[in-house]
């Protein structure tokens, strides 16, 4: 990780913990709103209007307004815009979330597939994360059929690759071992 890209991460922290501590007890309700937000700014015509180097802070204040937010986020994201961290916005969200699931005894795990998980299936592993982990679970899943098999399971900044794909590297460099 480069200075850059640590410094940019410790400074989306802060104001992601700024907005939770600000948020009292509508912690969910913020994020709910926050993730629409950045649902909106992922619209290629704004995205390119409101992130571009060249569009002044008036013009990205305006979009902030039009938004139609509660008055605590609009409050965040003028001040964001204000100090030129709307780049940061991602990084914002990402730890503002973990903070409220962190408060929720809830944390995401990211789960690799070759093939969909069956509803059955994804039932099953969250019970068993739970399990693990001690607290309740959200399974975010994709399917990437390069693993060819198994699973890849992302939770709580470990990584349990049980993939086709691991044991055959695994298995290629215990033989040239």
């Amino acid at each position: 990780m480069s200075m850059n890209t640590t410094r940019n991460s410790q400074i989306a922290n802060r104001y992601a913990k700024a907005l939770f501590l600000a948020a009292g007890g509508r912690h969910a309700e913020l994020h709910k709103e926050l993730s629409g937000v950045l649902t909106v700014l992922q619209d290629p015509v704004i995205n390119k209007v409101f992130y571009h180097p060249r569009t002044s802070q008036q013009r990205k204040v305006e979009l902030v307004r039009l938004m139609g937010l509660s008055d605590l986020l609009e409050s965040f994201l003028l001040l964001v815009v204000e100090k030129g961290r709307e780049g940061l916005l991602p990084l914002m969200h990402r730890d503002f979330e973990r903070l409220v699931l962190q408060d929720q005894n809830t944390t995401i795990a990211q789960v690799t597939s070759a093939l969909e998980l069956s509803q059955e299936e994804q039932v099953q592993l969250q019970h068993k994360l739970s399990e693990l982990t001690g607290k309740k679970v959200l399974l975010r899943t994709q399917v990437d059929p390069g693993i060819g098999g198994g699973l890849i399971i992302q939770v709580d900044g470990k990584v349990l690759d049980a993939s086709v794909k691991h044991r055959l590297n695994t298995f290629v460099h215990s033989l040239s071992s």
